[in-house]
């Protein structure tokens, strides 16, 4: 992988860290430099992944395989969030399926950080949720900048609740 696109997506990460807050072990800020690296240069493929998450973990497929679908759902709850949701999928299940797969691949600190993660990717990347309903749909993947954005106003996004369009 070229140096140049790592250092290009370590400042990008630096950047979200900066717009979000979140402060991520060098591990974590060094693994998503070099995962925006690689999808820099390769096609994210987001359709028809949970059928290829659900599949890979019925057949117990090795660790990189595993890490790669859950670098998948990273990227795509990130950046393509609103492709998802016009699949008719939700940010929360996305990133569930995300946190699987780096759990099934052993990466304990990726699977527990993954909402972390994403909100550095999306701000780096200027894919930050956009309005209250983003907002509490982010809170309920378990964001916890975008619980923080609505606890300022006020606002709750209590899991259990449906927000009806």
């Amino acid at each position: 992988m070229q140096d140049a696109l790592v250092a290009a997506a370590n400042d990008l990460v630096g950047d979200g860290m900066q717009e979000t807050g979140i402060t991520l072990t060098d591990t974590l800020r060094h693994y998503i430099a070099i995962t925006l690296a690689r999808y820099m240069r390769e096609q994210v493929h987001v359709d028809g992944l949970t059928i290829r998450v659900v599949s890979a973990m019925d057949r117990r497929a090795d660790a990189r395989e595993l890490r790669g679908l859950a670098d998948c759902c990273l990227i795509a709850c990130s950046i393509f969030e609103r492709r998802l949701r016009r699949a008719g999928g939700s940010l929360r299940h996305y990133s569930g399926l995300g946190q699987t797969a780096y759990g099934a691949a052993a990466l304990t600190e990726q699977a527990y950080s993954f909402p972390h993660m994403r909100d550095v990717i999306a701000a780096a990347t200027g894919h930050p949720p956009e309005g209250v309903r983003d907002l509490i749909e982010a809170a309920r993947a378990g964001s916890s900048h975008a619980s923080k954005q609505l606890s300022d106003d006020g606002i709750i996004a209590f899991p259990t609740q449906r927000f009806h369009h």
